[in-house]
């Protein structure tokens, strides 16, 4: 479904992906782990080509895009075939909740205003925020405001969805909340790559693990093989810092 190969990445003199290769396959929930500063992030971005890698390639359906040549048509292609959730949300603030998931309808798939509308209205109810749908995100709690940023991935319907910490930016109380509509959406079929430090969700919903430091993957497999039966000393100590986590 999607192939990643030899993504390199460097800002300045710091090389901070060393030349990832990654398959998900259709339908596949992949989560990446890591420290922070492990190149997560960067990664997901060049995945969406929100960051331009300076080497690697992906294979998306029958697409090859080469990720350090690609021109601006080409870059847009792709993007269709991609959507990016952000931990900040990015909602633009002067829209209502119903317009920010309208927009992409409108501005990326040309859809009229009454079928975007349409659209919206049929994501609220699936996010729960029907009742939210006239609010602008400054009214809204992070939690709704991240749900509405969901809904306006879906909206694209795209082969792939990424999500860099949707839950880093929530209070604790609403973390559940927007974990169990991920869940819901796993459930669903979509193609997801989450960047995430929630092991009881990687543990309980991914169908691949890949733990990255210093720009590589260091480990990669199932939620058992990666949490059970661990081959790195690296991914060890990471681990060992969420068994809490996971024994709850």
């Amino acid at each position: 479904m999607m192939k990643v190969t030899d993504v390199h990445k460097r800002f300045g003199k710091q090389e901070v992906l060393k030349g990832i290769d990654l398959d998900v396959g259709k339908g596949e929930v992949v989560v990446l782990l890591g420290p922070s500063g492990s190149g997560k992030t960067t990664f997901l971005r060049c995945l969406n080509i929100l960051e331009r890698a300076d080497q690697g390639q992906i294979q998306l359906g029958e697409t090859q895009t080469l990720l350090h040549k690609a021109n601006k048509k080409e870059i847009l292609a792709h993007q269709r075939q991609t959507a990016m959730v952000f931990q900040n949300y990015a909602l633009f603030q002067n829209k209502t909740a119903k317009e920010n998931i309208m927009m992409p309808l409108i501005v990326t798939k040309k859809q009229n205003k009454e079928e975007a509308q349409r659209t919206a209205e049929m994501l609220l109810d699936q996010v729960g925020l029907t009742q939210r749908q006239d609010f602008y995100p400054s009214q809204l709690s992070g939690g709704q405001q991240q749900r509405i940023g969901i809904a306006r991935a879906l909206a694209l319907n795209p082969k792939v969805i990424l999500f860099d910490e949707p839950t880093s930016a929530l209070d604790p109380e609403l973390v559940g909340q927007t974990l169990a509509l991920l869940r819901d959406i796993a459930e669903t079929g979509a193609t997801m790559v989450l960047v995430t430090h929630e092991m009881k969700f990687a543990y309980e919903v991914a169908d691949k693990v890949v733990f990255m430091e210093n720009g590589h993957i260091v480990e990669q497999g199932t939620p058992q093989q990666v949490f059970e039966q661990t081959k790195e000393e690296r991914t060890k100590a990471f681990l060992a810092r969420f068994t809490n986590q996971l024994a709850g």
